[in-house]
């Protein structure tokens, strides 16, 4: 089976274990078989904006396994028009992630509709942190995707993050009007079992993205879990790599 990780972050943690040179963490990505990552920058989200990306683009553009989430944060509008302008046309990028919670602001304030005022003309899909109870709630999910219903916004953690249930999540993925509201599956909430079957037949398998959240969890986990599953093989093979090429790599040509 093809793996396309597409939820995971390259650059120094606060803890020696999730540190990884870009080389040591493809190598574990590759380990885990997974053939193409697409990375947020670590940096980026711990509030080194500009520099971060930068970085990430730098380790994207010698690193063939590597694609990039461009990390905007609408608190800092300036900083994320220039950046989203200068790497629109990157050949590594394909697409853009927020985070509220690191970045400490409800996800569908007005300034966030501004941005992906920019964002959704471009045709990028949006990876965003997504949690229960927090800035980024399933239902300030579901108002952002309904704004923009021409945009796919991928709520990651299977829309609820590590806390609670998963029923609120699964919810507002369900009600969304405008049907572009999607998720992934990196988080350790996947060990539970029988969720991604739940999470399959809740809201069906060709909204959910192969996803690890590495080097926070081990990489190798997740193709074990999927496999463990219990799904059809197609479906195993829309999670695995078939969204992602549909929703991710395809706009940008590399599908």
């Amino acid at each position: 089976m093809l793996y396309i990780d597409t939820h995971a972050h390259l650059g120094p943690w606060h803890e020696e274990i999730w540190t990884f040179t870009p080389e040591q963490f493809v190598a574990l990505q590759q380990r885990a078989g997974i053939s193409t990552t697409v990375v947020t920058s670590a940096a980026a989200l711990a509030g080194e904006l500009v520099y971060g990306n930068e970085w990430t683009f730098q380790q994207a553009e010698r690193l063939d396994h590597l694609l990039v989430w461009l990390v905007l944060n609408p608190l800092r509008e300036k900083d994320s028009f220039d950046l989203l302008e200068r790497y629109k046309n990157h050949p590594k990028m394909v697409g853009v992630k927020i985070h509220p919670v690191m970045h400490r602001y409800p996800a569908d304030i007005k300034a966030t509709y501004r941005l992906f005022e920019r964002v959704a003309p471009l045709n990028f899909p949006v990876l965003s942190h997504g949690e229960n109870e927090s800035y980024a709630s399933p239902a300030r999910m579901r108002r952002l995707a309904e704004a923009f219903p021409s945009l796919t916004l991928i709520t990651a953690h299977f829309g609820a993050g590590a806390p609670g249930q998963t029923h609120e999540a699964i919810d507002a993925m369900q009600d969304c009007k405008s049907g572009n509201l999607y998720t992934d599956m990196g988080t350790g909430r996947a060990v539970r079992t029988g969720i991604i079957a739940q999470m399959v037949r809740a809201i069906g398998a060709d909204r959910i993205l192969f996803g690890t959240d590495s080097p926070l969890y081990e990489p190798m986990a997740f193709p074990t879990l999927l496999r463990a599953a219990d799904i059809s093989e197609a479906e195993r093979a829309l999670i695995a790599h078939q969204n992602a090429e549909r929703l991710i790599l395809s706009p940008r040509g590399l599908g």
